[in-house]
C-alpha cells in the first residue's frame, strides 16, 4: 500500500529539480564512454562519474568531427569520430536493443559533426556541419531532409545536435555557441546567443529533459556549460566530440560498508516517463535476508552518520519505507512503473543489518527524477 502511495504521488507532485548525467565520447581517450553528473540537488556542482570502454574502437580525429547520442528507450548509445558511426548498448544497465557494432555512415554524408536521437520512433539526427537530416538508424538511409542550415557556404559550422521529444523541435550547436532551433521540417524558428563568453569552439549539445525548462548543456574540450547560468560542469573526458543527456541517477555516497556487502543501489533502465519496466536494484547485500528500502522527495544537505560509519541521507521521519527480501546472491529489486510525468523526483538509499557486527549499513542514496523519453 505505501508502495502504490509514493508513485501515485507522482502525479499530482510538481517538484522543480534538475538531473542527471551528461554522457561524452572522445577517439583519442582510450575509446571511452564517459559518464558525469549535471546539476542537480544531488551534484550542485556536477561532478565525474567515470568511464566504461566501448565496444568498437575508433579512428583519433579532432575537431570539428564527432558526435553522440543516446535512445533512452532502446538503451543504445550512438557515437561518431566523424567518419565512422557505431552503436552500442548503453552501459551501466540491462543490454539494449541490438544489432550492434559499426553502421552506415548517414547516406550522402562525408562526415558528421553531431547526433541526436528521437527515442519514440528510435530514428537518429545527424548533421555534416552544415546539413541536417533524420535516418534509419540501422541503415542510414535518409528518412527526412537533409535540410540546410543557416551557414550553408559559409566556414561556420554546426557541431551538435539534439532533438525535443516533447515539441518535436531539432536543436543545434553552432562552434561559436549559439543555438539554432528547427522544426522537424527544417524551418530555422532562431537562433539563441549564449549567456556566456565561450572560450573554445563548442564540441557537442545535449538536452536534460528532467529538468523545468529542459535546460541544454554545451561541451567544449573537457567541460560542458550549463546554458541558461554558463555554469561549467567537469566531463570524464579530456576533450569531448559529442555530448548527450542519459536519465541515470546521481547518486551520494554511503560511507562505512560492512566487509563484502558493499551495497550498491542502482536502476535496471534510464528514468524516463512511461517506462513500465523500470526496477529499484540492490546489489551486494546480505544474502538471503530482508533489507529496508527508503523514498522520500527531498534529502538531507548533510547526512547523518550511523555508529556503523554509513551515511544516512534521507529523512527517518518523512520516509516512507517497504521490507524486501534479498536472493541468494544478495540482490533486490522493487518494480516502479515510471508513470509520473517528467520533472518528478524520488530518492532512494537501502539499508540492511550487516551479519558480522548486527548493525545497520546503507546503501549510496540515488536521486532518480524523470525525463522524457
Amino acid at each position: 500500500m505505501r508502495t502504490a502511495l509514493m508513485f501515485t504521488l507522482a502525479l499530482v507532485i510538481n517538484i522543480t529539480l534538475e538531473a542527471q548525467c551528461l554522457v561524452s565520447y572522445h577517439s583519442a581517450a582510450a575509446q571511452e564512454y564517459a559518464r558525469s553528473y549535471s546539476l542537480s540537488p544531488a551534484m550542485p556542482m556536477g561532478g565525474i562519474v567515470g568511464t566504461n570502454l566501448t565496444l568498437v574502437p575508433l579512428p583519433a580525429t579532432g575537431f570539428p568531427m564527432g558526435g553522440m547520442a543516446v535512445d533512452q528507450v532502446r538503451r543504445r548509445v550512438y557515437y561518431s569520430n566523424g567518419t565512422q558511426l557505431v552503436r552500442m548498448s548503453l552501459p551501466g544497465v540491462i543490454p539494449g536493443v541490438g544489432p550492434f557494432g559499426v553502421l552506415p555512415n548517414p547516406a550522402g554524408f562525408n562526415q558528421v559533426t553531431g547526433l541526436a536521437c528521437n527515442d519514440t520512433t528510435g530514428s537518429l539526427w545527424a548533421t555534416d556541419g552544415w546539413a541536417i537530416a533524420e535516418v534509419n538508424s540501422a541503415t542510414g538511409a535518409i528518412l527526412s531532409g537533409p535540410f540546410a542550415g543557416p551557414f550553408v557556404g559559409m566556414a561556420t559550422k554546426l557541431t551538435g545536435l539534439e532533438f525535443d521529444q516533447g515539441t518535436g523541435e531539432v536543436l543545434a550547436v553552432v562552434e561559436d555557441s549559439r543555438i539554432c532551433r528547427f522544426t522537424a521540417a527544417g524551418v530555422l524558428l532562431g537562433i539563441a546567443l549564449p549567456p556566456f563568453a565561450p572560450v573554445a569552439p563548442a564540441t557537442g549539445l545535449a538536452m536534460d529533459s528532467s529538468a523545468p525548462g529542459k535546460p541544454l548543456y554545451i561541451s567544449y574540450n573537457n567541460t560542458a556549460r550549463h546554458f541558461p547560468t554558463g555554469f561549467a560542469v567537469p566531463l570524464a573526458n579530456p576533450a569531448a566530440q559529442g555530448l548527450a543527456f542519459v536519465a541515470l541517477p546521481a547518486e551520494r555516497p554511503q560511507g562505512a560498508v560492512c566487509g563484502a556487502m558493499t551495497m550498491d543501489a542502482t536502476v535496471n533502465t534510464p528514468v524516463y516517463s512511461g517506462n513500465m519496466g523500470f526496477q529499484l536494484r540492490l546489489a551486494n547485500g546480505p544474502l538471503a535476508a530482508a533489507v529496508l528500502l527508503a523514498l522520500d522527495l527531498g534529502f538531507l544537505g548533510a547526512p547523518i552518520v550511523l555508529p556503523s560509519g554509513s551515511n544516512l541521507w534521507l529523512n527517518p521521519g518523512t520516509a516512507t519505507t517497504i521490507v524486501l527480501p534479498t536472493d541468494a546472491f544478495g540482490n533486490a529489486f522493487l518494480n516502479a512503473p515510471l508513470v509520473m510525468p517528467p520533472g518528478f523526483g524520488v530518492y532512494v538509499q537501502w539499508a540492511a543489518v550487516c551479519p558480522g557486527n548486527g548493525m545497520v549499513y546503507l546503501s549510496d542514496m540515488l536521486q532518480t527524477i524523470t525525463s522524457e523519453p
